[in-house]
Parts: C-alpha cells; sequence; structure tokens
C-alpha cells in the first residue's frame, strides 16, 4: 500500500504579490516631486482617438491627471514622502 504525499501548497497569490505580513521590507525614502506638468506624458503619445473635438477631449483628459497628482501629493504628503524644496 502506497502513503499519500502531503502537498504542499503555494501561498495565495495575494501574498506572492504583496509578500507576507511578517517580511520586512526596506520603504522607498526618496522624497516624491509632484510634477507642474500632469499631462505631458499623455500629450506625448499624440491626440486620443476619441470623436468629439480635441481641445475638449485635452481639457477633460488634463483635469484627470491634475485631480490624480492632487490625491498622490496628498497621499505622499499624509505619509511624509513629499519633498521639501526648503532643504536645498
Amino acid at each position: 500500500m502506497s502513503r499519500r504525499r502531503r502537498h504542499v501548497t503555494a501561498p495565495p497569490a495575494d501574498a506572492r504579490f504583496w509578500g507576507r505580513p511578517n517580511e520586512e521590507t526596506a520603504p522607498n525614502q526618496r522624497p516624491i516631486r509632484p510634477t507642474s506638468d500632469p499631462g505631458a506624458v499623455a500629450r506625448s503619445l499624440g491626440n486620443p482617438p476619441l470623436s468629439v473635438g480635441q481641445a475638449t477631449v485635452r481639457r477633460h483628459l488634463d483635469a484627470v491627471y491634475e485631480e490624480a497628482v492632487r490625491a498622490a501629493t496628498a497621499l505622499a504628503a499624509a505619509n511624509g514622502l513629499l519633498y521639501d524644496s526648503s532643504s536645498e
């Protein structure tokens, strides 16, 4: 009679991605500088393929990019990661 093998289970997908809670990781300590031009990368890709006027599209997308930068800046400031220009 053969013995049953115990299966070694892999960690769940979230643990493989995020790591285990007991693992220490070195945080990124570089300060974050908010950009002055949030839409620069998107503009470098050319005009978006939308059927409405390009000026309207650009205005709305710029508003979305600016709001994303505001949210990221607020998160960085709340966690003490915002670049301090007065320290130079």
